[in-house]
C-alpha cells in the first residue's frame, strides 16, 4: 500500500485512505537551498521565451510519498506565467510554465484530454539492437507511474490493468498558486505478464466520470534500420551558430594565448588562433567544452556555469541565457577525461578569470577536483578498505613520495599536495588550495563518512 501524506502531517486533510489529499500551499515548509537551486537552474540555458521561470524563492515541500519502502519528497514552485514546476526527490520532475493547452495534436488511442493528466511511467528494462529488434524476449511491463493532474474536480485517480481491474491510488492536490495534483505509485508485483499489466491511468470526478486518461502502450518502436557510419569517419564538426557580437560593456581576458571577449548579452567569443602549443594540444578535437560562469543567487558556494560542446576552431562563439553578466570567468575544457594524477594539475585546459572570485574558484576547484579524483580512483577504492599498518603500507607502496602522511588534519601542507592521516577506523585525506582553503574526505571502514569537496568536486 502507498499513502501520500502532507509534509506537515495528516492533520485531518485525508479525504480517503487511498484518494485525494488537499494540501494548502502556504502550509508547506520552505524548500532547502539545494532544491531551490534546482528550480532556479531550470531556466538556465533556455531563452526567456522557452524558460519555465520557476519562482525558486517560493518553492515548498508539500508531501511525502512512500514508494517501495523509500521516501520521495514532493517539492513545488509556481512559475511567473501562472504555471508550476515540481520535483520528486530521487525520481523525476517537470514543469508546466503556463496552463494554456497546446495546439490540438493527434492523441494516442484511448487518451482522454491528456493535457489534464501528465504521466511519467517507468518500465521494465528493455534493450534493442541497431535494427530496432528487442534483445530481451520477456514482454515489457510497467513498474511505476507518476505525474501531475491539472483539473480541480479530480476526485479519484486509478490505475487500469489489461484484465479490466482497477486500483485507486492516492494523490496530493496543492492549493493555489499551484492548483494541481501530484502522484507517485509503485506497481505491485503480479502485473508483469500480458493480460495483467498496467493499461492506463485515469482521473475521475465525484460522479465517476472520466476527466482525463493516459494510456500506456507496449508496442515496440517502429523498426528504422540505422545505417552504419562510414569507416574512418570521425564525429561531425560542431561549429558555432550564427550569434550577435558581444554587446558592450565588454570583458576581455587571456590565458595560454587564448583570448576571450564577453558581452552584456551573454555572448562570449573564444579566439584560439594564437593558442600556445601546449594549450592547442589540450583542446584539440571535435568535442571541446566552452563555458562561462557567474556567482549569483542560489550559487554562492559555487558559480552557475553553462557550457557548449564545439569543435576546436580559430573562433568559437557561445551564448548563455540566465547567467548574470558580467561573468566571473570563462574556460575551455579539453575532450580528455580527468584522471589522477591529472595532466593539467586538475585545472581545465584554459581558465580565464575576470574577477577575484573567478580566480579563487579556479584554484579551489582544482584542489577539490584533484582530491576527489584521487579518492575515487580504482586503486584507492581497494586501498581505502584497509586499516592501520596494512593501510599505511599499501599507501606507501603505491604512491611513495607523491602524497604525505600527516600527524593531524590541520598540520601544515603545501598547496597541490595530498596528505593523509590514518585513524583506527580509517583514513582522512586532505588537500589545500593555493587560496588556503582546505578540503578533506573522511573514510571510515572503506566508505566516505564526510567530505567538503562538493560541489566543486564529486567523490564516491
Amino acid at each position: 500500500m502507498l499513502v501520500a501524506t502532507p509534509a506537515f502531517g495528516i492533520g485531518g486533510l485525508l479525504l480517503d485512505l487511498i484518494g485525494r489529499t488537499n494540501v494548502p500551499f502556504t502550509r508547506g515548509k520552505s524548500a532547502p537551498l539545494e532544491i531551490k537551486r534546482d528550480f532556479f537552474d531550470l531556466s538556465l540555458h533556455a531563452s526567456p521565451r522557452m524558460a519555465p521561470q520557476a519562482m525558486a524563492s517560493q518553492a515548498r515541500r508539500v508531501g511525502v510519498f512512500h514508494v517501495r519502502g523509500r521516501e520521495r519528497v514532493l517539492y513545488v514552485a509556481p512559475t511567473r506565467r501562472g504555471g508550476y514546476c515540481f520535483i520528486f526527490t530521487d525520481a523525476f520532475g517537470g514543469c508546466r510554465p503556463t496552463r494554456t493547452p497546446p495546439r490540438p495534436a493527434r492523441a494516442q488511442p484511448g487518451a482522454v484530454r491528456p493535457f489534464l493528466l501528465g504521466l511519467t511511467w517507468q518500465g521494465s528494462p528493455s534493450r534493442f539492437d541497431l535494427q530496432g529488434r528487442p534483445r530481451d524476449r520477456r514482454p515489457p511491463y510497467t513498474t511505476q507511474v507518476g505525474g501531475d493532474i491539472l483539473t480541480a474536480t479530480a476526485h479519484t485517480l486509478q490505475v487500469e490493468y489489461e484484465n479490466g481491474e482497477t486500483t485507486p491510488i492516492s494523490f496530493i492536490f496543492v492549493s493555489k498558486p499551484i492548483a494541481a495534483g501530484f502522484f507517485l505509485y509503485a506497481i505491485p508485483r503480479g502485473h508483469e505478464q500480458p493480460g495483467t499489466r498496467v493499461r492506463a491511468v485515469s482521473v475521475l470526478d465525484l460522479q465517476g466520470h472520466v476527466l482525463a486518461r493516459q494510456p500506456i502502450s507496449y508496442a515496440p518502436p517502429p523498426r528504422r534500420p540505422l545505417p552504419l557510419p562510414p569507416r574512418n569517419v570521425g564525429p561531425p564538426v560542431r561549429r558555432s551558430p550564427a550569434l550577435p557580437p558581444p554587446k558592450p560593456p565588454l570583458q576581455r581576458g587571456e590565458a595560454g594565448g587564448v583570448i576571450v571577449t564577453a558581452g552584456r548579452n551573454g555572448v562570449a567569443v573564444f579566439d584560439t588562433s594564437n593558442a600556445a602549443p601546449r594549450v592547442r594540444k589540450l583542446i584539440a578535437g571535435r568535442a571541446v567544452g566552452y563555458a562561462c560562469f557567474s556567482y549569483m543567487r542560489y550559487h554562492r558556494d559555487a558559480p552557475a556555469e553553462l557550457g557548449f560542446s564545439r569543435t576546436m576552431l580559430p573562433r568559437v562563439a557561445i551564448r548563455t541565457f540566465g547567467l548574470r553578466t558580467p561573468f566571473d570567468g570563462c574556460e575551455i575544457q579539453g575532450g580528455y577525461g580527468h584522471r589522477w594524477p591529472d595532466r593539467n594539475r586538475s585545472h581545465s585546459a584554459v581558465e580565464i578569470a575576470f574577477t577575484d572570485r573567478g580566480r579563487r574558484f579556479f584554484a579551489d576547484r582544482a584542489a577539490a577536483r584533484d582530491l576527489a579524483l584521487f579518492v575515487r580512483s580504482r586503486n584507492m577504492h581497494e586501498i581505502r578498505k584497509l586499516k592501520g599498518y596494512s593501510l599505511r603500507t599499501a599507501l606507501r607502496r603505491r604512491y611513495g613520495d607523491a602524497i604525505d602522511e600527516l600527524p593531524s588534519t590541520t598540520a601544515p601542507l603545501p598547496p597541490r599536495r595530498i596528505g593523509y592521516v590514518i585513524r583506527p577506523d580509517g583514513v582522512t585525506f586532505v588537500e589545500r588550495s593555493t587560496t588556503g582553503r582546505r578540503f578533506s574526505v573522511v573514510i571510515t571502514r572503506g566508505r566516505i563518512a564526510r567530505q567538503n569537496v562538493k560541489p566543486l568536486g564529486f567523490v564516491f
